[in-house]
């Protein structure tokens, strides 16, 4: 079953070349092998980790409610052991995993490919991650296998453009969330297939989000966070909740972001990748993901064999443009104040109902929307990282962060956490003119 209608284009899968453009698969991890609960055992190793650093109390409240209640039993500086014990007992298992969806799932009977760089996402609650020690890590973080860690160290490079504490606004890392981006901007491969496996539930609103009617689009990326520049018009983001156990296999290519997590519970997923060629890398990014395993070696059972595929030895060519040009936004309007202070908009037909209007005042800017018949206006800026929202979509009720796939409420600026906000500005409807006056 796909996560939506019509996405699913497999082209000549596993041919040289070639990959599955704007693949996405709702699977569960069951479907691999029946015979064996994967889930569970991910479970068990987490619960094992926590005994180690917090206990048997701590593990105890995990065994009975879940890894929803992680961050009541583990502070986020934790979360890097949880991560290392889980990954390194299971790895074997893991890789196998990946190689069994390789097989079952997508059908490749040939040589492919699985990144040897596994992920185990752990995400606190926004409102307990905000205040983590800043030396904690990101949930996005990875491990290579011990054997190459050294080598991947010495291959780091730094890019004095990149700046991701900029674009996350000194948050603490474990409070970070992932901006819209297409995989290949980030470092890794070319024509990859991404797990994306719930270990916990997933709701919504702790999920992930997908912007599938841009797969034809032509989208560049920021130097500074390897996200989506600021300029496009994004399209409502396509939520991707699920069940625990449940995955989603899918083309990293469809742009994609995090949903900044505002519920109550710890979201924990692994993520795994897969590349039915050798994989190829970016020139535009500045470093790669370089460590693969061959399916034949999982196979094998040779996992002592990493392959090492050097970034400036593993290019992709350029791809010709999309045929499609940039969404980009349409541009605000620019006003200036009154003698009074208040800003003169236009008259009162510039907003219709359930319709927004951008406006650039001299150090900021503001939207104003009519809901209901009234007017309201609120800074564009997202509490969360600043994020303009004037790139991001509304619909009737809400406007959505472009940045972190968070909704706000048109009449109150409200989100699903207290402490997110949008800054109001007053306004004013009089004589069949729209007047901007407290606030700006």
């Amino acid at each position: 079953m796909s996560l939506w209608a019509g996405e699913v284009t497999v082209n000549a899968a596993g041919e040289q070349g070639l990959r599955l453009r704007g693949l996405c698969l709702r699977r569960q991890a069951s479907d691999v092998d029946a015979s064996v609960n994967w889930t569970e055992r991910v479970l068990a190793r987490i619960v094992g980790g926590v005994h180690a650093i917090a206990g048997e109390p701590a593990a105890r409240t995990i065994a009975v409610e879940g890894v929803e209640r992680l961050h009541t039993v583990i502070d986020a500086r934790d979360v890097a052991r949880v991560r290392e014990h889980v990954v390194e007992t299971l790895r074997h298992d893991l890789l196998t995993f990946a190689l069994r969806v390789g097989r079952t799932v997508l059908g490749w009977d040939h040589e492919f490919y699985v990144d040897d760089y596994l992920i185990l996402r752990i995400n606190f609650p926004y409102e307990v991650a905000c205040h983590a020690d800043p030396a904690a890590e990101n949930p996005g973080i990875g491990r290579v296998s011990p054997q190459v860690r050294e080598l991947a160290v010495s291959r780091r490079v730094v890019d004095p453009l990149f700046n991701p504490w900029g674009y996350h606004r000194n948050h603490p890392p474990a409070a970070w969330a992932h901006g819209p981006h297409r995989d290949s901007w980030t470092g890794h491969s070319r024509d990859g297939i991404n797990i994306w496996w719930a270990i916990s539930g997933v709701p919504a609103e702790a999920g992930m989000v997908l912007y599938p009617t841009l797969n034809e689009v032509e989208l560049s990326s920021d130097p500074r966070s390897g996200y989506l520049r600021a300029g496009y018009q994004l399209p409502k983001p396509t939520p991707a909740p699920l069940a625990a156990g449940e995955m989603l296999v899918f083309d990293p290519e469809v742009l994609h972001g995090t949903h900044l997590n505002l519920t109550g519970q710890t979201r924990v997923a692994v993520s795994i990748r897969l590349n039915a060629h050798p994989p190829t890398f970016d020139p535009a990014c500045f470093y790669a993901r370089e460590f693969w395993r061959r399916a034949s070696d999982i196979e094998a059972g040779a996992f002592d064999e990493v392959l090492h595929l050097k970034r400036e030895e593993h290019l992709a060519a350029r791809p010709a443009p999309l045929p499609m040009p940039p969404t980009l936004r349409p541009p605000a309007l620019v006003c200036a104040a009154e003698p009074s202070g208040a800003v003169v908009l236009g008259p009162s037909a510039l907003v219709s109902e359930g319709q927004r209007v951008v406006v650039t005042l001299a150090d900021r800017s503001a939207m104003i929307v009519r809901i209901g018949g009234a007017l309201r206006a609120f800074s564009t800026a997202c509490p969360h990282y600043g994020v303009d929202l004037a790139d991001g979509a509304m619909d009737e009720t809400q406007c959505y962060c472009p940045g972190c796939g968070v909704s706000f409420d048109c009449e109150t600026g409200q989100s699903g956490s207290s402490a997110l906000t949008l800054a109001s500005i007053g306004v004013t409807e009089d004589g069949g003119t729209i007047r901007l006056t407290g606030g700006c």
